[in-house]
């Protein structure tokens, strides 16, 4: 059958398309692309159709390149998590690319990047990476969201798993408990005010970054469900935790759900100067991520995802002590395959890229790494497969 693509404008049909793949990803959802519309950003859902039904959707973000360039303000398009197809066949990414080549044009693209929610542990991994290399893309060993993650199985029995918690976790766990700290789980605009007041304490102590209000209020409003409608099950969901000590709310926590996995996405506490007591302080941490645990295992989820750890799992790298800590709860290290970027103008790509990898200055045996995986097909920008004409994005 021939296969066509068009937009996407069906919310059902999207997510649930996104639902039945073993790829899918909250990064691709229908709910975290009207994120990105609603802080004014141009996003396009492209579905690829055989037969009339979806065998493949790519969510791009169109972003803006900050270069000195006369009359041209040229941007890029991002995937993240994506694109997302039903089967490892070239013919349906040569259908996207094709589309997606009229959008390129219209906003002077310089590239497509892409970061497919395939792990290295993949089966078909080689396939898949045969199926970029020939449609024309090549390797970035930079990637815009972190490749390597820590998650945790959450289908035994949650004793089960407490279990096997190192034994200072389960501690920490229960003297947090004995203190008196308790987690109520919230949907409240209202407590969303008292999480993000936390955000803003622990960013300005600890000097990180920290998204803007409106941004936390729209990732966190367009997943959550709606209360009156919460006995039904819905494919995606949000909560805020929070750790209530003395009447007084000293952490929170911000989860995702989409489909059967949960991500962690932001966390915050009060400033230890002003808990009775150091030691209470640092039970927090754990008995706020146990319970985000228990949320997510009573949503019906299968894997909780505690996001971000080192790439390189060496002692000293960035994210070191966080991933020590996440190990403690149990789970595996999920690695991502590498970055994939499409160059529709060279020109521009190449003194841009080598700018951005300035920036990065990977450590000497970062590089080392990279080059061994980089080396399983040539650095050089491939040759494109034959494709079908372009045609417009409008």
């Amino acid at each position: 059958m021939a296969i066509t693509v068009q937009e996407i404008h069906d919310r059902e049909q999207w997510d649930a398309f996104l639902l039945r793949q073993p790829h899918g990803h909250f990064l691709q959802s229908y709910e975290w692309g009207e994120l990105h519309d609603k802080l004014g950003e141009r996003i396009y859902r492209l579905g690829a159709l055989e037969d009339g039904q979806l065998v493949g959707v790519m969510m791009l973000v169109v972003s803006t390149i900050s270069l000195p360039l006369p009359k041209i303000k040229p941007t890029w398009l991002y995937c993240g998590r994506g694109p997302v197809l039903a089967r490892p066949d070239p013919l349906i990414l040569l259908r996207l690319l094709s589309y997606i080549a009229g959008i390129a044009q219209q906003h002077h693209a310089v590239m497509l990047r892409v970061e497919p929610n395939i792990a290295d542990d993949d089966p078909d991994l080689d396939i898949w990476l045969a199926v970029y290399h020939k449609a024309g893309f090549g390797r970035n060993p930079h990637s815009i969201h972190g490749r390597r993650s820590w998650v945790l199985d959450i289908r035994p029995p949650m004793d089960r798993l407490r279990a096997q918690f190192k034994p200072l976790w389960r501690q920490n766990i229960s003297l947090a408990e004995q203190y008196g700290m308790h987690v109520r789980v919230t949907y409240s605009a209202t407590d969303f005010e008292i999480y993000y007041h936390l955000l803003q304490q622990h960013s300005n102590r600890e000097g990180l970054f920290l998204h803007s209000k409106e941004y936390h209020w729209l990732l966190y409003s367009s997943f959550v469900v709606n209360p009156g409608t919460r006995d039904t099950m819905w494919a995606h969901d949000a909560v805020i935790l929070q750790i209530v000590y003395h009447g007084r709310v000293i952490a929170a926590k911000m989860l995702l759900r989409f489909g059967d996995w949960c991500w962690d996405m932001y966390s915050a506490s009060a400033d230890p100067a002003d808990l009775t007591e150091v030691v209470e302080y640092s039970l927090v941490d754990y008995l706020l991520q146990y319970y985000a645990l228990c949320w997510a295992q009573d949503q019906g989820c299968r894997y909780f995802d505690f996001r971000s750890i080192p790439e390189v799992l060496m002692p000293g790298e960035d994210l070191w002590d966080e991933y020590e800590y996440k190990k403690g709860f149990g789970g595996f290290s999920r690695l991502n395959m590498l970055t994939q970027d499409y160059v529709y103008q060279p020109l521009i790509y190449k003194p841009w890229r080598a700018l951005a990898e300035l920036k990065h200055e990977p450590r000497h045996r970062h590089a080392e790494r990279q080059s061994s995986e980089l080396g399983r097909f040539t650095t050089e920008l491939p040759e494109r497969a034959e494709q079908v004409e372009p045609r417009t994005g409008d």
